[in-house]
């Protein structure tokens, strides 16, 4: 198993927080795991990326060039990172603010729609993170939501509950 993902968006979206829960997670299941975020001065707003890297044998590399999956947020991020997409990989792409060609390798979703509903737009990253999971299962949804009141300790018990609740959202499609 060897899974490179890159999470990509605007600052303020929870690209590196969703990488960190990612890599945390995984770490308890897959004996290899990298995490290696990027982000601009102006992290609130400006451009932000992270790479985690899931596999059953060491990595040489905490970065990669192409990916097996990303998960874009926003339209920047999709000009930016649709072309380190594997052929052979997936893309989940936030619908509500990128317009990609579709094709066989990208699952659209109206995050930012869906976590505006549910009355947080910061929850699309969760959003994002359960579609990501209903396609590549490599971590138990369980241990996601589990994991929501400790990765943001200090959070009102209402503000986790949407989170879970937008991965829940992703998670059924």
């Amino acid at each position: 198993m060897h899974e490179r993902i890159l999470i990509a968006g605007s600052g303020g979206h929870g690209v590196v927080s969703l990488g960190k829960l990612l890599a945390r997670l995984a770490a308890e299941t897959i004996q290899h795991v990298t995490f290696f975020p990027a982000y601009g001065a102006e992290v609130r707003g400006g451009t932000s990326n992270c790479q985690v890297i899931l596999s059953a044998n060491e990595i040489a590399s905490p970065i990669a060039e192409m990916f097996d999956s990303v998960l874009i947020m926003n339209q920047q991020s999709a000009e930016r990172f649709m072309s380190a997409l594997d052929k052979n990989g997936l893309a989940i792409v936030n619908q509500s603010l990128c317009k990609v060609h579709k094709d066989s390798r990208h699952i659209l979703v109206p995050a930012t729609k869906i976590a505006d509903h549910l009355g947080n737009t910061k929850a699309m990253n969760f959003v994002m993170l359960g579609t990501w999971l209903a396609h590549k299962p490599l971590i138990p949804a369980r241990a996601i939501e589990n994991a929501m009141a400790s990765h943001f300790p200090g959070a009102p018990a209402a503000l986790i509950d949407i989170n879970i609740q937008a991965f829940r959202a992703g998670l059924a499609g």
